[in-house]
């Protein structure tokens, strides 16, 4: 292995057992309200052991919402109760799919970008359906990206 190779290794895994030792968890398990979360450490799959993903969001969780019609910068859906990047991403793959279908069968993200505008942080989602169409769809994403200031 040369040399810059063992080196960027041995500073990943530095960082990575200086991160564990510190139970400092990867940003997507970080919520806004940090302090009264518990923390599970992905390193260790016993944290897992009483996970029940049907059980769903814990009553004190909030609700995601998507409101609006997503057609235009000037009209974008409003994504709200969503803190993390998976949380976002899910939201506007279910927007896009009650219009479009199936995501993987009847359409595909083609590129995203993420744009400001004033005071708002919204997201261009580009799609291709299966008939080589494009559609662009467009989400406010400003309490998604201000809940991580």
């Amino acid at each position: 292995m040369p040399k810059k190779s063992a080196l960027l290794l041995l500073l990943a895994s530095c960082l990575l057992i200086s991160c564990r030792q510190e139970k400092v968890p990867p940003a997507d398990l970080i919520t806004p309200d940090q302090e009264s979360a518990e923390l599970i450490d992905p390193m260790n799959p016993e944290a897992f052991a009483d996970y029940d993903p049907e059980a769903g969001l814990a009553p004190e969780d909030p609700i995601p919402e998507v409101k609006g019609p997503g057609s235009s910068l000037s009209s974008p859906a409003v994504i709200t109760g969503v803190f993390t990047r998976l949380g976002k991403m899910e939201a506007e793959s279910d927007f896009i799919s009650e219009k479009l279908g199936k995501e993987g069968e009847d359409w595909k993200i083609k590129s995203t970008s993420v744009r400001s505008m004033g005071s708002k942080t919204l997201d261009e989602v580009i799609v291709e359906t299966k008939g080589n169409t494009q559609s662009t769809f467009y989400f406010d994403i400003t309490e998604y990206e201000n809940s991580w200031q």
